[in-house]
């Protein structure tokens, strides 16, 4: 199962790298990878499609807790490590006419009248905070697209924060071109943005009809990650990919 691939992370990546992967590709009997933007990457460098396998999404376990119902708001929730020097789009939030909830270690926008910080919680009780607007995924310096290296990862890889906020049950707004944009629109769990200065148009073309529909599906996807299904059914389809 692929967690990375630091030839695509390439804010990470390093030469050494390079024969780590090699190995996967030689000795690996199949792989599950995140999505079908990844599949494809690996295709390109000569593997089997029958030896590849796509997970979806990351499963988020949570075995006990209710889960919430998110409440209909038009704002957006920011969750991890609010270190403007590492989540670079933050320092510009402040120039969107839109309200940001932030959670997490590092926050230092206090001067900022969009956004309410709410403080950092353990990753087994941030999704009982998550409770209202949608969840955002963005990544880069720039509030205009997701650029640089962390920014083009979106294209290929399943966020863990993705998995947070559904696994909260809460709907998601996600970069247009994340690889992960498609599973928000077949799943109709949220919406997609081409840039963050969109975010006020975005939101307040929101119903609450809609976003019931994306807070009620999001419940359901919920329920699946918390309980590891998409990992289960992966693991089944490469069981059965071995036996071809």
């Amino acid at each position: 199962m692929v967690h990375d691939v630091e030839e695509l992370r390439k804010f990470y990546y390093r030469k050494f790298f390079e024969e780590d992967f090699n190995q996967i590709l030689k000795y690996a009997d199949c792989s599950i990878v995140h999505n079908d933007s990844m599949k494809k990457f690996f295709e390109d460098r000569g593997v089997d499609p029958k030896k590849l396998v796509t997970l979806k999404i990351f499963d988020y376990l949570i075995p006990n807790g209710e889960i919430n119902h998110a409440k209909f708001e038009r704002s957006v929730s920011v969750a991890g490590n609010l270190d403007v020097s590492k989540t670079q789009y933050l320092k510009d939030i402040g120039k969107i006419d839109a309200k940001f909830n932030l959670y997490g270690l590092n926050f230092t926008l206090d001067a900022y009248k969009n956004v309410e910080y709410h403080g950092a919680f353990p990753a087994d009780e941030i999704p009982n905070q998550l409770n209202s607007g949608f969840g955002l995924i963005w990544y880069g310096s720039s509030i205009e697209t997701c650029d640089d290296a962390f920014g083009n990862y979106l294209r290929y890889n399943n966020p863990h924060k993705l998995s947070l906020y559904l696994a909260s049950a809460l709907p998601v707004i996600i970069w247009s071109q994340a690889a992960e944009a498609s599973f928000i629109i077949d799943n109709n769990l949220g919406l997609t943005i081409d840039s963050l200065n969109d975010l006020p148009k975005v939101l307040n073309k929101v119903t609450k009809e809609e976003y019931e529909h994306f807070a009620i599906n999001a419940r359901e996807v919920a329920k699946k990650l918390r309980r590891g299904d998409f990992t289960k059914v992966a693991l089944k389809k490469a069981v059965k990919a071995l036996e071809k």
